[in-house]
């Protein structure tokens, strides 16, 4: 899918905003290209850098309708600013020859990066598990994770189009926080509309729709990757069925006060407003996880 208008659109927004001010790296998903039908927008995504726009011969190679990235992703962020590297399996564009289904992150890599972006690449992939864990280990605490995917129809275009629950689970389960849920009603289209159910009713879907479902979080901690159980499944599940799930403790969660989209730092938090029950019940939990685990070895 590659970056286009709605990204370089996002780009310039949260720059504009400070969310990348203190971010010098990055690593993608996929060896990008990059594609703009507008010159005005690369011209206010650099301006909002504050970088000298590159001469007209280098801007040039962004500029096209297609929906193809002629030039490298490489070339626009280290044009920004950015130290930058990607990852796939063709060693395309200088990537980081790693196989998304298959390869973990070398040690040396983990936590490195304070932006990773899937910008329509995991569709493609088909161990979505070892993708989003990727993705989490290449991230340093405290830096952000972009993704810009198929969200209805595309069809024939990957294996998978995405859901706003996804990445709800992915928050609670490893205390994300979620800065951003976004709509792009086509992927030409410089606009993201802020995610709500109600909005698909003023959607067209049909053969050719290209809803994008875009989504920067936050990883708040230096912890292990934990899969996520569906929310509305996790309620009906035998505990002996859970046992191997583990999560990131978010005491604003178990208070049942955590905002939708949105954790807190653990040490925001006040245990006092926070039920003994539901601490003990999650404890107990953890403690007879432990116990089993130790007793089977």
């Amino acid at each position: 899918m590659g970056l286009g208008p709605p990204i370089l659109a996002l780009y310039r927004q949260i720059k504009m905003l400070g969310a990348l001010d203190e971010i010098d790296s990055v690593v993608e998903l996929g060896s990008q290209g990059v594609w703009c039908p507008d010159r005005r927008l690369l011209i206010g995504l650099f301006e909002a850098f504050g970088r000298p726009l590159p001469p007209d011969e280098q801007l040039e190679i962004y500029i096209n309708s297609s929906g193809t990235g002629h030039a490298a992703s490489r070339h626009l962020h280290e044009k920004l600013g950015f130290k930058y590297d990607c990852v796939d399996i063709d060693g395309n564009f200088g990537s980081l020859t790693l196989d998304i289904n298959f390869d973990s992150v070398p040690t040396e890599y983990r936590g490195k990066y304070g932006l990773t972006t899937n910008h329509g690449t995991t569709e493609h992939v088909l161990d979505q598990r070892n993708a989003f864990k990727m993705i989490h280990d290449f991230t340093k605490a405290g830096g952000l994770m972009l993704h810009a995917l198929p969200f209805t129809v595309h069809l024939e275009h990957g294996f998978f189009n995405y859901q706003p629950n996804l990445f709800e689970a992915l928050a609670r389960y490893n205390s994300y926080q979620t800065l951003g849920t976004w709509v792009g009603p086509d992927w030409s289209l410089s606009s993201l509309v802020p995610w709500e159910p109600k909005l698909l009713e003023f959607f067209t879907l049909n053969a050719k729709t290209t809803h994008l479902l875009v989504v920067l979080q936050k990883k708040l901690h230096d912890t292990e990757f934990c899969v996520p159980i569906q929310g509305v499944y996790e309620p009906m599940l035998p505990e002996s069925a859970t046992d191997r799930y583990q999560l990131v403790v978010d005491g604003e969660y178990y208070s049942g006060r955590r905002a939708r989209y949105v954790t807190r730092e653990i040490t925001d938090i006040n245990l006092n407003q926070t039920p003994a029950i539901d601490i003990a019940r999650h404890l107990g939990k953890r403690i007879m996880r432990r116990l089993k685990r130790t007793i089977g070895r």
